[in-house]
């Protein structure tokens, strides 16, 4: 089961590089992000997207430690 388990992640690594890359290759174009007065340099969509992603991934593995160090039995 062990091996599965193996297999079934790396799979699904691979489709997400697979569909990081074709994202990345089709978003080339330059993009300012605005947020009232505030404004980011301009930077290839790609970068926006996959630092979104990236982003999300930290903020949901830290929720998620969070949620486990709570829900510890407490003895």
């Amino acid at each position: 089961m062990t091996w599965m388990k193996r297999f079934l992640y790396r799979l699904v690594l691979l489709v997400l590089f697979v569909v990081l890359f074709l994202i990345a290759t089709e978003n080339s174009v330059s993009v300012s992000l605005q947020l009232i007065s505030l404004r980011s340099p301009a930077l290839p969509l790609s970068w926006w997207l996959v630092g979104t992603f990236v982003l999300g991934l930290l903020i949901g593995n830290l929720w998620a430690s969070f949620a486990r160090w709570l829900s510890r039995p407490r003895g």
